[in-house]
């Protein structure tokens, strides 16, 4: 589906709807999914009914007659097929205690249903692009302004479009990279407005992206198709169905463009007025007729994901100039994305931008830990007052350095732009403790600066790639903070598409183009993650239905390769631990453990793969299979304690943090033994001066074992610590992103492998959410969740909320000084409980009395949809 759709229930509600489907390889076979939301009342729906009309025609092609159900995420389109490039209206009516309440009409659209429906070619200019920006340009008649148009393109790497000069929709570095080998996005425009009577003219602008790589250097092409419909039947259509009408040219003003490296802009050479009909093509001999580039040969199919747009526009912070002429700016944070700089410059000069995250010595940029890539725009000026903008390439920075002003920089004329896939910002965090809110403010400016299509491990250095084994455990940090069905959607397709044929078996990175192994390291379970994540938290039930056969090949490949039942081999584990953890001489600049054995970790998550198939099997339908899975399971736990457990010493392997932690995540620790495995785990925290000493994966279980296990004292006292290794030193030394290393890294051996700006270590912003304000969910789609909130010695409140498909949760508490007979420490609690939802309140302490909405409770109880007021009188001051 090329919309989703936003409408209201009487003012009260909003009405979502999701696509789910995927051409393979002739036609969509997925399910068009709704969802809705009621807001501004509680309680219950006792029924619903959607309709859906083919709009214009207002044709009924779907009606679900009443439903008698509390059902409302996930309810799968059942009527009559749809039809390619062609609107629709849906609506939603249910009800509420006998009253009846309506969305309103709510419209989407559809692509192209089949893959043979596509009729155009790929064109791409007529000589060899090296690295400049190609323009495209077609003159057409438009008799009549049409009743509705659609501009579809797709361009390999980026495209900018135009009709009449004016820029078509504000994505940026679209479409989104995939793995052009196995499918390519295509976007749908609503372009009415834009189109003239008379004569028109579309330019397509072409950019290198992704598709030029690191491996092989390709030209840059376009496919596109502009079809109108006008009121009197006829349907017209312009594309790149041949290269008739169209002319090109490389002697535009972008001489070079490259993700890593840059943009060089000649404004010199600007065309002014290119894509405007009132345009007269030069008789110079620079604008020619285009080649029919070779398709690629991916599936061509609608972008499902959120577009990358400029999301937030910065100040400088600080702007020095410096003696050598130069200037210093610092935004105050890092970001990703572009600048936007004034220019008044005479004809010729040449201003150069560059990019980095840290500062030197001398309080100049320092690149050293971008590797190869040169982060640098330049800028040639035309003699006339521009401003400048980027177009086909990103940075991740805090400074720029700006060369060749002849005045020092005003902080007026220069802005920092940031980019990133426009996911909504899903939830809210804050409480007391300002060195929390900075961690919980750093965790989400990292996530943020990393979404550009995939889930990068940096923005900023000759990498950019989309880690699984990182993503492992950051999945569900992302999801907390934003609005991720979409995004990881089609982010578990980039994963599938590495997924070999035969073996089963993925790779380290997606989509995968230069770094990353194959087969990936068996920590690589990010890609079961995310659809469960998406099936928990959005209710999305065919997501796994979907990619449960690529799931289990890649959890049997494991399983195939384990000796014993252990799994051997693995190359990251728990990854870039504190270096006195870790193995000096090993790759990744010293970031192998030295003390979690690699084969503990691989054999773990190879058990975490088969207990997790063994819910998805049950959930969709095959309960043989998920007995079979739980049989795997309970052989990989048996083969784990036998080979890493010392029951005289009564932990893992050699006893580290990240062993004896991620076994009791697991659950393979025997019961009998559990309390033994705590105390050492305990013993090992204190014995570092209460800091952890974990890597990249089990530093996001340590705090969620803790406080599971009555510890939540000390996992805040982990949480909250200030000097190394922890978050609060990043702090301490200037941090607004999360680091790729708990050492603060700006010379030396290890800058290799050193990003100031790297989301693995942003996993901690899950905790918050999940324990110290408690939201979890119990049922697909929050139809039932957790509130369970921690209250540990030092922090006197916490507030928030989870934004569900359901609606908004909210959660605050505080504690009061007052007392109960002098010994009890008061906590009131408000927990705000979405329409047709439940909520599970329960004490996270040993003992606790509760007293809800003015009566006494036991420690676990049912609320229903509305507001809760509740007073928790705990044994003690905590």
């Amino acid at each position: 589906m090329e919309q989703n759709g936003l409408g209201s229930l009487s003012g009260q509600a909003e009405c979502i709807l999701c696509g789910y489907g995927k051409g393979y390889p002739d036609a969509l076979t997925g399910t068009l999914e709704f969802s809705w939301e009621v807001r501004g009342l509680y309680g219950k729906q006792d029924a619903y009914r959607l309709k859906v009309w083919k709009q214009g025609e207002n044709e009924l092609v779907w009606d679900s007659g009443w439903n008698w159900s509390s059902t409302q995420t996930g309810v799968s389109y059942e009527g009559k097929p749809f039809v390619s490039n062609c609107d629709y209206e849906a609506e939603v009516s249910v009800k509420i205690s006998g009253d009846l309440q309506s969305s309103g009409r709510v419209r989407f659209s559809t692509g192209f249903l089949k893959r043979a429906e596509w009729k155009a070619v790929w064109l791409k200019q007529h000589e060899a692009a090296g690295t400049s920006a190609p323009m495209f340009r077609r003159e057409f008649i438009a008799e009549n302004i049409p009743k509705r148009a659609r501009l579809f393109i797709s361009g390999l790497g980026y495209y900018e479009a135009y009709l009449n000069g004016k820029r078509v929709g504000d994505h940026i570095l679209d479409p989104a990279w995939t793995d052009f080998d196995k499918r390519i996005s295509y976007v749908a425009y609503d372009v009415k407005e834009m189109l003239l009577e008379g004569k028109n003219v579309i330019g397509i602008l072409l950019g290198h992206g992704w598709y030029g790589g690191l491996k092989k250097v390709l030209d840059p092409c376009f496919t596109m198709r502009l079809i109108m419909e006008f009121e009197n039947g006829s349907i017209s259509e312009v594309s790149s169905g041949s290269t008739r009408g169209w002319l090109c040219t490389s002697s535009g003003p972008i001489r070079e463009e490259s993700i890593y490296d840059g943009e060089l802009y000649d404004a010199r050479d600007e065309m002014a007025g290119w894509s405007t009909r009132e345009y007269h093509i030069p008789h110079n001999g620079s604008w020619l007729t285009p080649l029919v580039a070779e398709p690629p040969e991916g599936l061509l199919e609608p972008q499902d994901l959120e577009p990358i747009r400029a999301v937030k526009i910065l100040d400088p912070a600080l702007v020095t100039h410096m003696e050598d002429g130069t200037d210093v700016v610092d935004f105050g944070c890092n970001i990703a994305g572009v600048v936007r700089i004034n220019i008044r410059e005479p004809e010729g000069t040449k201003i150069v931008i560059t990019h980095a995250e840290i500062l030197d010595r001398r309080g100049r940029p320092n690149r050293k830990n971008l590797r190869k890539a040169k982060a640098c725009d330049t800028y040639i000026s035309p003699g006339n007052p521009a401003v400048y903008q980027p177009r086909f390439t990103y940075h991740g920075f805090r400074y720029v350095q700006v060369e060749g002003l002849s005045e020092a920089l005003r902080p007026e004329d220069i802005k920092a732009v940031v980019l990133r896939s426009d996911v909504a910002v899903r939830s809210r965090f804050e409480c007391s403790d300002s060195l929390v809110n900075r961690i919980q403010e750093m965790c989400f400016q990292t996530e943020s600066n990393n979404l550009h299509g995939v889930p990068t491990d940096c923005p900023q250095r000759d990498e950019r790639q989309g880690w699984l084994n990182d993503l492992t455990v950051r999945a569900e940090e992302a999801v907390y903070n934003f609005e991720m069905a979409r995004f990881f959607g089609k982010y578990a397709q980039d994963i599938a598409d590495t997924q070999g044929k035969s073996s089963g078996a993925i790779k380290d990175t997606a989509p995968y183009l230069m770094c990353g192994k194959a087969p990936a390291d068996p920590v690589c379970s990010s890609y079961l993650n995310l659809p469960w994540l998406i099936y928990e938290h959005y209710g999305i039930k065919s997501i796994l239905q979907r990619f449960y056969p690529g799931l289990a090949r890649w959890t049997k490949y494991l399983q195939d390769s384990a000796e014993n039942g252990i799994v051997r081999w693995g190359y990251y584990g728990d990854w870039a631990s504190p270096i006195t953890e870790s193995d000096k001489s090993s790759y990744g600049a010293g970031a192998v453990s030295k003390n979690t054995p690699i084969a503990l970790m691989s054999t773990g998550f190879l058990y975490y793969n088969q207990k997790l198939l063994e819910k998805i099997a049950l959930i969709t339908g095959k309960a043989s299979e998920s007995e079979k899975w739980g049989r795997a399971a309970q052989r990989t736990k048996l083969a784990l304690n036998r080979e890493f457990y010392n029951k005289e010493k009564g932990y893992y392997a050699t006893g580290s943090q990240g062993a004896n932690v991620f076994m009791l995540y697991l659950g393979v620790v025997l019961e009998e033994e559990r309390e033994r495995v705590l105390k050492n785990l305990e013993k090992d925290i204190k014995a570092h001066r209460v800091h952890l000493t974990t890597g990249n994966i089990c530093t996001k279980y340590l705090p969620e074992v803790l406080a599971d296990n009555g510890r939540i004292d000390l996992a805040y006292a982990l949480v909250t610590q200030t000097t190394y290794p922890s978050w609060g030193y990043m702090l301490s030394k200037g941090a607004t992103t999360a680091w790729e290393r708990w050492e603060y890294v700006d010379h030396g051996w290890q800058l290799e492998m050193a990003s100031h700006d790297h989301p693995m270590y942003a996993t901690i912003s899950a905790w918050f959410y999940k324990y110290l304000l408690g939201i979890q969910p119990l049922e697909a789609g929050f139809g039932t969740f957790q509130v369970r909130p921690y209250f540990p010695i030092g922090l006197k409140w916490a507030r928030g909320n989870v934004h569900t498909v359901r609606g908004m949760i909210e959660v605050s508490w505080e504690k009061k000084d007052i007392c109960r007979d002098g010994q009890k420490q008061l906590i009131q609690v408000e927990i705000k409980v979405p329409f047709n939802s439940k909520c599970s309140f329960s004490l996270s302490e040993a003992e606790g009395e509760i007293m809800a909405d003015g009566e006494i409770g036991s420690r676990v109880m049912e609320l229903d949809s509305g507001v809760h007021n509740i007073s928790i009188f705990l044994p003690q001051n905590r």
